[in-house]
């Protein structure tokens, strides 16, 4: 029997087993891994492509032979993830396969068999979207983005040799049917204590949706039984059906992909003229800009970094709702309010409030290229490379773009736009001194710059696995 609307938006007490999936095996049988849970391998290849005119049924066949050999189902990656816990076996290289509104037409899917969310199908350069996101005009993205993307595939491994060997293999056997127009290389960046971390330095992708049973048992046990914040999520969130799919639980995903570029050096050099401003330390300075300190440990539960093996998310601001000790324009209260909307004037109510800001969370897999010394300093060409996973681009990452990290306004009057995902430049307003109430503003200045990217759906195997087959089986 097929899934359910309810089955969907229904918050499972220990979300699903993969082990045990029951009524959900199906889906976790066709959807692509990496979108219920990170890959979590330490380097990536990401190939753009362009596929070449008049070839479609060559590249139907490619495509449907590339997600039988290549491609893992999230059961797959869940299979693999227990071998490894067990037995140390490596689950090797790892792929996704995902496609653009471009390349849904030039497959011929009918119209009512595209993904309809109106950002993929507009697309990242459409001017209307460009403005709502405040990003740069068109013409100062990168060339590859300025180019029409059809497709990207995502390779993954914990050996860049091997990675690298294999992408240049079916960037060959692409050759025919298709333009690997571009070729981004990613990486896992580690503090001295091995968390994973930004260029800025600072520990990253804390705070996550969470639906799998493995992952919310663990989670729990690290952060009190959730009795500040609880981040579990119903698979509403982050899945839709595939439209496209072959079964009647088939689903996918939709991927934001953005190339953000850090210039660390002028970030630190900023933090520190901060730090003498309100006459703290520098460590403090970092936290009061992102919200936590480097190691992850909030600002708003503690002053000082706690060196923690895992960083808390077991926090929300109902104890800070004067932003006495975390910013209002902190990044990581910009884009996850926790309950702040609950507070303003005319709210619903706290509880109310939460549930609605919980539905516009995303899944980050997000990782770093350039520079992979993280003691450097680097001003251009490093940073991050930022996808997430979402049901709905514009209820989702759109909506926290350009209705949280960017108005100045957000969640109080004034406060300024997230220091750093926030578009255009601003100002904010901080304390004289650090504790004191009286204020002034200081100029915003852009740490990242939004070099260019793309909306992508990730199809069901499903549909993969049969382009080339007519009719339905449903």
């Amino acid at each position: 029997m097929a899934l359910t609307e309810a089955d969907l938006n229904t918050l499972l007490e220990n979300g699903i087993d993969p082990e045990d999936a029951g009524k959900y095996r199906i889906l976790l049988e066709n959807l692509q891994g990496n979108i219920l849970r990170g890959h979590g391998r330490d380097y990536s290849i990401h190939l753009f492509l362009q596929f070449r005119t008049d070839l479609r049924e060559a590249v139907k066949e490619w495509i449907e032979t590339f997600a039988r050999e290549y491609i893992k189902s999230a059961k797959q990656q869940s299979d693999e993830a227990h071998l490894y816990r067990s037995e140390g076996i490596s689950g090797g290289l790892f792929t996704n396969f995902f496609l653009s509104r471009n390349g849904y037409e030039y497959l011929g899917i009918e119209p009512f068999r595209i993904p309809s969310d109106r950002p993929f199908r507009l697309g990242m350069k459409n001017d209307d979207i460009r403005s709502f996101l405040g990003d740069p005009p068109v013409e100062q993205w990168e060339d590859v983005f300025q180019c029409q993307i059809d497709a990207l595939i995502l390779l993954a491994d914990d050996h860049f040799g091997d990675l690298l060997y294999v992408a240049n293999k079916i960037a060959d056997e692409l050759r025919p049917i298709a333009e690997v127009i571009h070729q981004e290389k990613g990486f896992i960046l580690r503090n001295k204590a091995g968390q994973i971390i930004e260029h800025f330095g600072f520990v990253d992708g804390v705070s996550q949706p969470l639906f799998l049973k493995r992952d919310i048992v663990g989670a729990r046990i690290n952060n009190c039984d959730f009795d500040q914040w609880d981040p579990r999520a119903s698979l509403d969130i982050i899945l839709v059906r595939d439209p496209s799919g072959k079964t009647e639980d088939s689903y996918g995903s939709y991927l934001v992909y953005r190339k953000l570029e850090q210039n660390v050096k002028a970030f630190r050099k900023d933090q520190r003229q901060l730090a003498q401003t309100l006459n703290i330390n520098n460590d403090l300075a970092g936290a009061l800009i992102v919200g936590r300190f480097q190691d992850g440990t909030p600002v708003t539960l503690s002053d000082i970094p706690t060196s923690p093996v895992t960083p808390t998310n077991n926090f929300n601001y109902a104890q800070d709702q004067a932003a006495t000790k975390c910013p209002f324009h902190a990044h990581i209260r910009k884009t996850n309010p926790r309950g702040d909307t609950g507070t303003v004037e005319s709210s619903p109510g706290f509880d109310e409030a939460l549930e609605i800001e919980k539905n516009h969370r995303i899944t980050r897999r997000a990782v770093s290229y350039g520079e992979n010394d993280s003691t450097k300093e680097p001003e251009k060409d490093s940073g991050l490379l930022f996808l997430c996973f979402q049901a709905n681009i514009e209820n989702q990452f759109n909506f926290m773009q350009a209705r949280w990290a960017n108005p100045k306004n957000f969640v109080q009057v004034n406060v300024g736009p997230d220091p750093l995902i926030g578009q255009p430049e601003g100002t904010q307003k901080w304390p004289k001194k650090w504790g004191e109430s009286e204020t002034e503003e200081y100029k915003f200045k852009l740490w990242v710059n939004m070099k260019g990217g793309e909306y992508f759906f990730a199809p069901s195997l499903s549909f993969l696995k049969n382009l080339g087959s007519l009719g339905f089986s449903w």
